[in-house]
Formats: C-alpha cells, structure tokens, sequence
C-alpha cells in the first residue's frame, strides 16, 4: 500500500500541477439543473490541469439525499476520469472516542476520500483516528482565509514552544501528531504572513491553501510562502472562481480555461523560483 504523501506527489507531478478544485455546487448559480451533471462536466474539462479536486460536503448535505447522491456519483466518475488525482474531502470534521472513529470509517471506507479537512479544536483525540491508514491524509484547519480566523486563530498562547499564535500552536503540534506522514495543514492564501511562518516551523507537511480566486488572496505570495524546498507540497484550492467563471453554457470550457490560467500563474512563480518541474 503507498503512502500518502508518495500518492500525493505523483498526482501533482503527472499534470505538473499544485491546482486543486473545489466542486461546491449551489443550485441557484448552475447553469444546468443536475449537480451531478455540472460537476462532471467541469471534471472532464479539467481533469489533465488539476492534482486534487474538493467537493465541500456542506453544500451536497444541504441538498438532502438527492445531493448525497451526486456527490457518491461525482466521485465514482472522478476515479474513472482522472485516477491519478487526489479526491479531498472538505468536512471538518471534529470529534474524539468513537465519534471521531466513525466519522474517520464514513470519510475513508465509506465515501472513499484520499484525505479530508478537519477541526482540531478537541486536540489530538479529534485527530488520531484520521491518521491510522497511512494511505490517506488528514488536513487540519490550521489558519483560515476568512477574515473571522483572526478572533481566535492569531491569539497569542504560551505553549511548549514558546509565547506562539494559537496557528502556530496547531501546526507544531501537528509535527508532534504525524505519526506516519500523512497529516497536512490548511492555511489561507489571504494570509501570506501567517502562511509563511506555517512553512517555516513545517517545512515538509503538505499544505491545503485556499482563498485564491473569488477571495482575494496573493497568488504568487501564496505559492512563494506555501511551497516546500523543492517547490510542492502545496495544493492551492479554487472553487468559485474555476466552476463559475461562466454562468452560461460555456461553464465547462470556462473552467478550463480558469484552471489552466491558475495553472500557469503558479508554475511561472515556481520557474521564477528556480522550483520548476
């Protein structure tokens, strides 16, 4: 069995990509009536520019079961259309005892996610039953890119590792909890500040990065800060701004279109680096 970050590599160096795309269908914004159908449709226009795609469990949950559906088919098909590319579950899932263990069963067994997002606020608990299989990894929500993870995310604790931002806190005691090598961190690219001091204290976890496109955030700040030595092990995440670059019939071709200009941007900041493929 691979590891995960062996899986996570290769999905990244077959495509030459850092490109993650978040599928958060909200029915009011599609130009086609079925979810599912969207989503595959921006798969296959995407899936040779992309490392991992990120469907937001939130927005198929808030569709009942007929979203539930669509997700479980948007996976299929993504195995099918682009095996060589991560599939990252966006849940946040947070909970300790056997709670955690069956959310770790859904997210894995169940649903089939190459890793997932979570809420470490119940500490290592929370964590550990999400790291057991070393094939599939676990992002924690480390520092957001709303503007709101500032109220408790940047507050200043005394910790094991000195007087630290509650951000920094997480991140190095995620060293601490990354026991095989699959735990990653999620930190915005509207706080380029914070995303370096992450990279800094963890120079080779996997960083999950949103808040490019419809946020705002620094790209070239966000790949210079998030990257590792060798220039991966970022996944630099667009949702809104790749799936509705276009509300017309276009959608797919338009996606394309955003994916392979992020793409690009990215890889130009790495060459500029001397961090290219």
């Amino acid at each position: 069995m691979t590891d995960y970050l062996t899986n996570l590599d290769r999905a990244c160096s077959v495509n030459r990509s850092l490109v993650c795309v978040g599928l958060d269908p909200e029915p009011a914004r599609l130009p086609v009536a079925d979810v599912f159908q969207f989503n595959r449709a921006v798969v296959e226009a995407t899936a040779d520019l992309v490392c991992a795609y990120k469907p937001n469990l939130a927005f198929y949950e808030a569709l009942g079961l007929p979203g539930l559906r669509a997700l479980e088919q948007t996976i299929q098909h993504i195995r099918q259309a682009a095996p060589q590319v991560q599939i990252i579950g966006d849940a946040k899932r947070g909970d300790a005892g056997p709670s955690g263990v069956a959310y770790a069963k859904a997210m894995f067994q169940v649903w089939g996610f190459d890793a997932v997002t979570l809420n470490a606020w119940g500490g290592a608990d929370t964590v550990l039953p999400f790291l057991e299989d070393a094939s599939r990894g676990a992002f924690l929500w480390c520092r957001g890119s709303n503007p709101g993870s500032a109220d408790l995310q940047d507050l200043a604790v005394d910790s094991p590792y000195g007087k630290v931002s509650v951000y920094e806190h997480l991140a190095r005691a995620g060293l601490d909890w990354n026991r095989q090598g699959n735990l990653g961190l999620v930190v915005g690219a509207t706080v380029p500040e914070q995303l370096a001091v992450v990279r800094t204290a963890c120079p080779d976890l996997p960083l999950l990065i949103p808040g490019v496109g419809a946020q705002g955030g620094d790209l070239p700040a966000a790949v210079r800060n998030g990257v590792d030595q060798q220039g991966r092990r970022a996944i630099i995440n667009s949702s809104r701004g790749i799936i509705y670059a276009s509300a017309g019939d276009d959608f797919a071709q338009a996606a394309r279109r955003a994916a392979a200009a992020l793409r690009d941007a990215i890889n130009q900041t790495l060459d500029a680096a001397g961090k290219g493929w």
